[in-house]
């Protein structure tokens, strides 16, 4: 008597009734916005470029959008990471009337910090701006970088820097 009993209906309708609603779920499209991603890897201290940036989507309101005008990488960003706000830094230009000298820069420096220098020799104290962290030389000590110091300080910090007697101080985060 299996033969004569009365086909499932109402499964069949469910299960086409689900089928449609995963059709349409995967139709509708995504809602997603393009966000920036690093391109390669990019060193603490660098300005961030275009070529630098990898642009993916992600789900909208995932993410808040960094500002992008000016970027600057507060630290080390790897690469296909997303470049966060948290990870930039706006701090890191030469404020208007400043000098940028080449210092010695400790590893602990990154593009922003604000570092205090002193003159041994002179006994000149300035504070500054680190502006950009360099790439270790195999031939030096330490990481060069520029930071920006007040214009009557700009002539004793470098001239410190380039005999040695510079000491800089950098302030904590």
């Amino acid at each position: 008597m299996f033969w004569l009993t009365r086909p499932p209906y109402l499964r069949w309708a469910a299960a086409a009734l689900l089928l449609v609603a995963a059709l349409a779920w995967d139709v509708r499209g995504r809602t997603g916005i393009p966000y920036p991603f690093a391109a390669h890897q990019i060193a603490a201290g660098a300005a961030i470029e275009e070529s630098d940036v990898e642009w993916k989507t992600v789900p909208a309101g995932l993410l808040a959008m960094p500002d992008l005008s000016a970027p600057i990488a507060a630290r080390a960003i790897a690469a296909g990471e997303p470049i966060l706000a948290s990870a930039l830094d706006a701090t890191g230009s030469i404020p208007d009337g400043w000098w940028s000298v080449p210092v010695a820069l400790p590893s602990a420096a990154v593009a922003g910090s604000r570092v205090r220098l002193i003159a041994t020799d002179t006994m000149v104290e300035s504070e500054g701006i680190v502006v950009a962290v360099g790439s270790a030389d195999l031939l030096s000590v330490a990481e060069a970088g520029l930071v920006a110091v007040p214009p009557d300080h700009a002539t004793a910090v470098a001239a410190a820097s380039v005999a040695g007697s510079l000491i800089v101080l950098v302030a904590p985060p």
